[in-house]
């Protein structure tokens, strides 16, 4: 059966939450120089930017789905993409660094409320397997369109004159996209009735939330502060509350109360593989965008546009090389990985050479762009399809629930850790190198060494004698 117009104006508005939340995922990086330079911000209330927005996601990913059915996606969606559009008001006209932080965070827990229903209703929108396929084949593409226009817009928006703080453009320019899709949502997606059966827990989304703060703001105040007590007592008070947090969840599922975990997934040696190596990658991908963003534009002289453009070439390598391992993954998935990563750590090396000339010509940075957007291309989308490979048809779900939440909180890490090294450790002698910004050298060899690790892990996979994953 054919796809319709119609069709498509029902995926693509139902796209319109994912684009948000990636855009606006990818368009903090290269503008964050132009925030901390108008806002006088430190380097711990910079990095609570990014980290409020993925913790807030994060915190309501796995629930998310259970209200959906509870309340009824349609609505949820819409009272998602409505708290978004709001909180994009708010972090837009905000001045003060407080009330930016509170607008990031509502932001997220809007993509976390709206994210997952979108997919969901589109998988209920379209029963026929072939249309199906197409409108995720479309919902895919959407949120990889939102990466790279994300990191164009995050450049050149910030270099606006017309308007003073331009920076402020990166959150108003969600407006107009969310009141499109609040009216279009609501005109064209039919009601699906929720399934009073359905069951929902808040508490434990409030537990997850406050495990995720305690856990990550030891380690982004701890270095700043010089590593007073409180701070050290949090992280281990944090690290026994997530064990006694996951004890009450094995026994609630025991109990067959309703869980945020489904145990008997840890039974699959593939999975905690899968989720050993995505820890590992993840902690180095988004901590990558910004630290090379701040690097080129403090270091090198790039203005935000150029280097929005830069990302550009990363982009399009990505896409790319996502294009040509969507057809070998299913039979080399772990080959298919492994020459990922290594493209992507001999990019890195690559990087610390071309960044240590006395003069970076920025064809050379396009280059070292495109060439390691190829690496992440090859490795994003396999890596999930690898993790998830043998789980139980009906247990997917809830295994890439797990997944993205891990996702989530391994970028949090890496914000708090790598760039938090690259922020903290301008005076390092660790790694000396006479041109380069001993920061940037050492954030990178940390780097290397997790995509290593995630390589490692990747290498203890079963293998079949077909040479696909066991």
């Amino acid at each position: 059966m054919r796809f319709q117009i119609t069709d498509l104006l029902k995926v693509s508005v139902l796209s319109a939450g994912i684009f948000l939340f990636v855009t606006d995922l990818f368009i903090i990086n290269v503008s964050l120089p132009s925030m901390q330079q108008s806002l006088q911000l430190s380097t711990s209330e910079t990095q609570w930017i990014i980290i409020l927005y993925v913790i807030g996601y994060a915190s309501l990913l796995i629930s998310s789905g259970n209200a959906g059915n509870y309340y009824g996606r349609k609505k949820m969606y819409l009272i998602g993409m409505l708290g978004f559009t709001i909180s994009s008001v708010i972090c837009g006209v905000s001045e003060h660094i407080y009330i930016l932080l509170f607008g990031r965070l509502l932001q997220g827990v809007s993509s976390g409320l709206m994210v997952p229903q979108g997919i969901a209703l589109i998988t209920s929108l379209f029963k026929q397997q072939e249309k199906r396929t197409l409108a995720l084949g479309i919902y895919g593409s959407i949120a990889g369109i939102a990466s790279v226009l994300g990191q164009l817009l995050g450049g050149i928006l910030p270099d606006q004159s017309w308007i003073n703080e331009s920076w402020r453009l990166i959150f108003l320019v969600n407006i107009p996209v969310g009141i499109v899709a609040l009216i279009s949502v609501y005109s064209l997606i039919p009601r699906i009735e929720p399934d009073v059966n359905a069951k929902i827990s808040y508490l434990p989304m409030f537990q997850l939330f406050g495990l995720l703060i305690g856990l990550v703001c030891p380690l982004i105040l701890g270095p700043e502060l010089h590593w007073p007590l409180w701070s050290i007592l949090l992280l281990i008070g944090s690290l026994l509350l997530l064990f006694i947090f996951l004890k009450q969840q094995k026994k609630r599922e025991q109990n067959s109360l309703l869980s945020l975990i489904n145990f008997s997934l840890f039974d699959n040696k593939i999975f905690n593989l899968g989720l050993a190596a995505a820890f590992a990658y993840y902690m180095v991908q988004d901590a990558y965008f910004i630290i090379n963003s701040n690097y080129l534009q403090l270091y090198k002289n790039f203005t935000p546009t150029m280097t929005g453009v830069a990302f550009v070439y990363q982009g399009i390598g990505y896409v790319i090389a996502s294009i040509v391992v969507s057809k070998l993954v299913h039979r080399n998935g772990k080959s298919v990985i492994l020459y990922g990563l290594t493209i992507m750590i001999s990019g890195l090396i690559a990087h610390l050479y071309v960044y240590n000339q006395p003069a970076v010509v920025i064809h050379q940075v396009h280059v070292l762009f495109f060439y390691y957007g190829l690496g992440c291309g090859t490795v994003l989308p396999s890596l999930m399809t690898m993790a998830i490979k043998d789980i139980k048809t009906d247990l997917i779900g809830t295994a890439s629930g797990i997944y993205l939440t891990i996702q989530q909180l391994s970028i949090c890490m890496g914000i708090a850790l790598v760039v938090g090294i690259y922020f903290h450790d301008q005076n390092s002698v660790f790694l000396s190198m006479e041109n380069l910004n001993h920061a940037y050298g050492i954030s990178s060899v940390i780097s290397i060494i997790l995509l290593v690790v995630a390589g490692l892990f990747i290498t203890l996979l079963p293998i079949r004698k077909t040479g696909t994953v066991k």
